[in-house]
């Protein structure tokens, strides 16, 4: 690459940055709204996480595909695929494993606690996996990985206990369902990455949210579509399929484009910091003093690596796939 285009490229950047940020906080934002949604969802009807994940998908599927027809690429996509058959299984392993799996853990996860503590344990599970990786290949991980794998795992300690061991402030199947959403996460953002770079994106995640909201769908048959429809809903519903799903989507991936890697990484902090002053706004949730530093220590493990220069797991995860 010629050094006029590189100085180019990096202007292009400069002058965007400040739009893209904005761009992936609202993101964050509507993410965080997303999960918002679900709960007051849960409170005004009897639609369970399944139903939801469900209906989400399929709506959010059906858009998506839309936008590829209005953009000319559906087509084009759709003869890709049946070029490589063998293709299909990875998406439907990617729709099933990864986005069905996704949405169901997290909105369960809400089901059984709330959507902030949901959200920031699963912000902190990136930064786990170090310690995993650490005791599997035998040798300590760097200063700076050390870090803010402390911040995430004492402060997810802080935010669960109160910083009382002996006392639980979140449901047990809360936790252990937001731990398993971030697992599920890294893998829904890794693995379809061979996919998007044959096909196009838009088209895999449209046709991956339709098959697994038809996955979904299976387990609950009777789901009752009218429901979604409720005045006291339709809001928090039409916010999850519009603005939590494909708007975010669309932001998030044009924004990530002008973005440096530490840049993208302080914009990450938008959603769990979006989702406790939501609650605490249009829910009026609070959490005391030893909480509030929890959830602190959790947003510092996610924005620390950019102030060292170092490439956090969280970052890594985020770059290398996309986020529903």
């Amino acid at each position: 690459m010629s050094a006029s285009l590189v100085g180019s490229e990096m202007c292009i950047r400069d002058r965007s940055s400040p739009m893209a940020i904005m761009m992936v906080v609202s993101a964050g934002v509507m993410w965080a709204g997303s999960g918002l949604g679900a709960q007051n969802v849960y409170e005004k009807s009897s639609i369970n996480a399944m139903e939801l994940t469900a209906f989400r998908m399929i709506m959010a599927g059906i858009i998506l595909l839309g936008m590829t027809v209005w953009e000319g690429k559906f087509k084009s996509s759709m003869k890709a695929m049946n070029e490589h058959k063998l293709l299909w299984l990875d998406v439907l392993i990617y729709a099933v494993v990864g986005l069905m799996l996704m949405h169901y853990t997290y909105f369960e996860a809400i089901a059984y606690g709330d959507a902030p503590t949901a959200t920031v344990i699963l912000y902190s599970c990136p930064a786990m996996v170090v310690c995993y990786q650490a005791i599997r290949e035998h040798h300590l991980p760097s200063e700076t990985k050390m870090f803010t794998t402390f911040l995430a795992v004492f402060g997810t300690f802080l935010l669960v206990t109160g910083g009382n061991p002996a006392t639980l402030n979140v449901s047990v199947i809360c936790i252990l369902l937001s731990l398993l959403n971030g697992v599920i996460y890294s893998f829904a953002s890794i693995y379809p990455k061979h996919l998007f770079l044959k096909i196009n994106r838009t088209f895999i995640l449209g046709v991956g949210m339709i098959l697994g909201g038809l996955v979904s769908w299976a387990f609950v048959p009777d789901m009752n579509l009218a429901a979604f429809f409720e005045p006291d809903i339709i809001v928090g519903v039409m916010w999850i399929v519009l603005f939590g799903t494909v708007a975010a989507f669309l932001l998030y991936n044009t924004g990530l484009m002008y973005l440096s890697p530490e840049q993208a990484l302080i914009t990450a902090a938008s959603e769990p910091i979006a989702s406790v002053l939501m609650s605490w706004a249009f829910f009026q949730m609070s959490f005391d003093m030893i909480q509030s530093l929890g959830i602190m220590m959790v947003v510092m493990a996610i924005i620390a690596p950019a102030y060292t220069g170092k490439h956090s797991p969280f970052l890594r995860v985020r770059k290398q796939g996309n986020t529903i």
